[in-house]
């Protein structure tokens, strides 16, 4: 922030105060003070005469100022990185140039109220900012740093601007919408991943769908994880190690995965309850259920990522726009499967398995398919029964055990499962 300039930080959860301005400046007091000075005029009344005109000449100098405060203002924004995840912290870069030979005695900036991100490590979610003596044709540029703290998607470049007299009889805003759209994905938490390698032919289209390795070339050697095939260790590293260490073999086509997010069991029923506190609480645990299970997603996703998988994306829920999410097919850039996750609402926009259906008819589901839900039903054992044959492998991962998850065995698996020892469930 420029050495120049005085600036007073204001933070609190409270909405944006309202404009104040002084009765003996509100647009109607021309009016009365017009009315006096005549009356003054007309009983030659020298002392009355001179308060009057005045405050009339104050009148219009305090008008034209509140008026002119705003005009070439031009604020800007920058943020170190527009994606991330919640309990980040990130930088904001704001600026303020005032672009006339007006200058302003003060000027106030004020973020929009959000439930996304906290300002400054205070706990909360507005900051107001105000410098003293914005002098003509300068820029004032500070930063701060904000947290994310809850999963969606935000826009902080809705900002406030305010300004007016010195003596602040009168007060001027005026509302900026720059480019400042925020994606918070879910929380990471420590989660064990199964290798998905030995049973799978990646790639390759139908039942026999799988992964495939060049067995002659070696790129490199890693430690041993669960399901290695003990074809694949390297006995001579090993001991020279003391590790046990296995190839990592050149692969021929990329690994691939589809996530599908059915949300059915997660939608809130706004007439649960008739007490609007239990309905309250109802929902905040209904919401905070769906949270931690978006949770356990994107961070079994970032593990697969980290092993070069590459991950699609698949749902039956509404965006935080309202609209119908789309279909991903699996690559490696994860920004678009976790920019759905930031959107993704507890709203369903189509039947449990629609979109799958849609997918297979058009030939693109020719890799393995993970079915997170809250509870596998009949209609999640249906379509497993109807695709069993015709996608390479099929997987249930549920929050709540059914008749039906039972009915399907290995195929279906309780989604704590994934939590390491350290995460609760």
């Amino acid at each position: 922030m420029s050495k120049e300039h005085e600036a007073d930080h204001h933070f609190g959860n409270s909405s944006r105060p309202s404009l104040e301005t002084s009765i003996l400046f509100q647009f109607h007091a021309i009016w009365v003070l017009l009315f006096i000075l005549l009356i003054a005029i007309w009983c030659r009344f020298v002392s009355l005469i001179v308060v009057s005109a005045f405050l009339l000449f104050l009148f219009i100098a305090i008008t034209l100022w509140k008026k002119a405060s705003l005009n070439h203002i031009w604020p800007t924004l920058q943020f170190s990185k527009t994606r991330m995840f919640v309990d980040e912290e990130f930088l904001i870069h704001a600026s303020v140039y005032n672009g006339k030979w007006l200058p302003l005695v003060w000027l106030e900036w004020a973020f929009s109220e959000n439930s996304g991100v906290y300002f400054e490590n205070n706990g909360c979610n507005t900051y107001t900012v105000r410098f003293l003596w914005v002098l003509w044709f300068r820029e004032i540029k500070w930063t701060l740093t904000g947290i994310a703290v809850q999963r969606g998607v935000y826009n902080l470049g809705q900002i406030i601007l305010r300004s007016g007299d010195g003596f602040r009889f009168a007060e001027k805003e005026k509302e900026y919408r720059l480019d400042g759209k925020l994606y918070i994905y879910p929380k990471i938490i420590p989660v064990h991943v199964s290798d998905l390698r030995p049973s799978m032919h990646w790639g390759v289209k139908g039942k026999q769908g799988g992964f495939i390795e060049d067995p002659l070339m070696v790129i490199g050697v890693r430690e041993y994880q669960a399901g290695d095939e003990w074809k694949r260790f390297n006995w001579k590293a090993s001991a020279r190690t003391g590790k046990l260490l296995t190839n990592v073999y050149q692969p021929v086509v990329l690994e691939q995965l589809m996530v599908y997010i059915d949300v059915s069991g997660f939608v809130i029923n706004e007439t649960a309850y008739d007490d609007p506190d239990e309905q309250k609480i109802y929902a905040f645990k209904k919401w905070e259920a769906f949270e931690k299970f978006l949770s356990v997603i994107a961070s079994v996703v970032l593990n697969y990522k980290k092993r070069g998988m590459g991950i699609g994306f698949s749902s039956n829920a509404l965006n935080c726009n309202g609209g119908k999410m789309p279909n991903i097919l699996p690559c490696t850039d994860l920004t678009p499967f976790l920019d759905q996750l930031a959107q993704i609402t507890q709203r369903v926009s189509v039947p449990r398995m629609v979109p799958l259906d849609e997918m297979h008819h058009k030939g693109q589901l020719y890799m393995p398919v993970s079915v997170f839900c809250h509870h596998v039903n009949r209609e999640h054992y249906m379509w497993f029964q109807i695709h069993k044959n015709k996608v390479s492998d099929i997987s249930f991962y549920y929050k709540m055990e059914t008749e039906y998850s039972k009915k399907l065995d290995a195929n279906a698996k309780s989604i704590y499962l994934f939590l390491t020892s350290g995460e609760s469930a």
